[in-house]
């Protein structure tokens, strides 16, 4: 296997013997400057047919979280027979980065889904209390317990069977919930992207909540107040996929869309 190009230290894109682009983890793999050919040995897992848009994305994830989530995944393959495709790792692991951040600035989101998770999920709810105590022993960041929950959902979200049609209702809405904020902000959205992969999973996780007519609550209301009035067209658009969906959002539901709503516009591939 010939590496062309290093993401970071451990993860590098190849070429296989017949010539294929596969991305390849291995630790230190990405250390010898590329081209070079690899030991197969030193590769311990690889992916095919990866979308171009996720190769920024991975870079631009911490290492230490790729290597975690790549473990979580390993892990989670074990425990439930589940083969997890490539989308699973980097979306995990940019979900813990961001709630990494979260932790650094001190907003904090109480799921109201954590019990219901616990009994029904109790598998996928064992991988996500581990999930966090790996991150608490390799990052010294205690998370809480909700974000084992939200780690849980992850892993459901991808066993879910997605021909049911509850979950082409839900295409639709968030289909529609797009075409929204492509008219408010006035962009087009790449939907290929992996940043579009985490808004549809965000949309997932609150048809889910609101269909149990449960709302997420925070300690963050004052920053709701200070980022409605500094995006109002965010919130105008929040306002009005609320409307769409017909549901109820509390103030904190909000908040948390505004904020994926703002990461989602903020990259360049909104603009293509």
């Amino acid at each position: 296997m010939r590496v062309v190009k290093n993401i970071n230290n451990n993860v590098s894109l190849c070429l296989d013997k017949q010539g294929r682009e596969v991305i390849a983890f291995g630790k230190g793999i990405g250390f010898i400057k590329a081209p070079y050919e690899i030991p197969l040995d030193k590769v311990q897992r690889t992916f095919y047919d990866i979308n171009e848009n996720y190769l920024t994305v991975i870079a631009a994830i911490d290492e230490e979280i790729l290597e975690i989530s790549n473990k979580i995944i390993n892990y989670a393959i074990e425990k439930t027979n589940n083969q997890y495709d490539f989308r699973t790792i980097f979306t995990l692991a940019d979900h813990i980065q961001f709630a990494l951040q979260r932790e650094k600035n001190h907003i904090h989101i109480q799921l109201p889904l954590l019990y219901e998770v616990q009994s029904l999920y109790p598998i996928e709810m064992e991988i996500g209390i581990l999930s966090i105590e790996m991150i608490k022993k390799n990052l010294n960041i205690t998370l809480p317990k909700e974000e084992a929950a939200s780690i849980a959902l992850h892993l459901v979200n991808y066993e879910m069977d997605t021909v049911t049609s509850t979950y082409q209702n839900k295409k639709s809405l968030i289909e529609n919930c797009t075409e929204i904020i492509e008219e408010i902000m006035n962009i087009k959205i790449n939907k290929s992207s992996f940043n579009y992969s985490r808004f549809i999973t965000h949309m997932h996780y609150l048809l889910d909540r609101s269909s149990k007519d449960k709302n997420m609550s925070t300690e963050n209301k004052r920053m709701f107040q200070s980022l409605r009035n500094e995006y109002p067209k965010t919130y105008k658009c929040a306002l009005k996929i609320k409307v769409a969906l017909n549901v109820s959002l509390n103030d904190e539901e909000l908040l948390y869309l505004i904020l994926h709503i703002n990461r989602l516009c903020a990259r360049e591939d909104c603009y293509q």
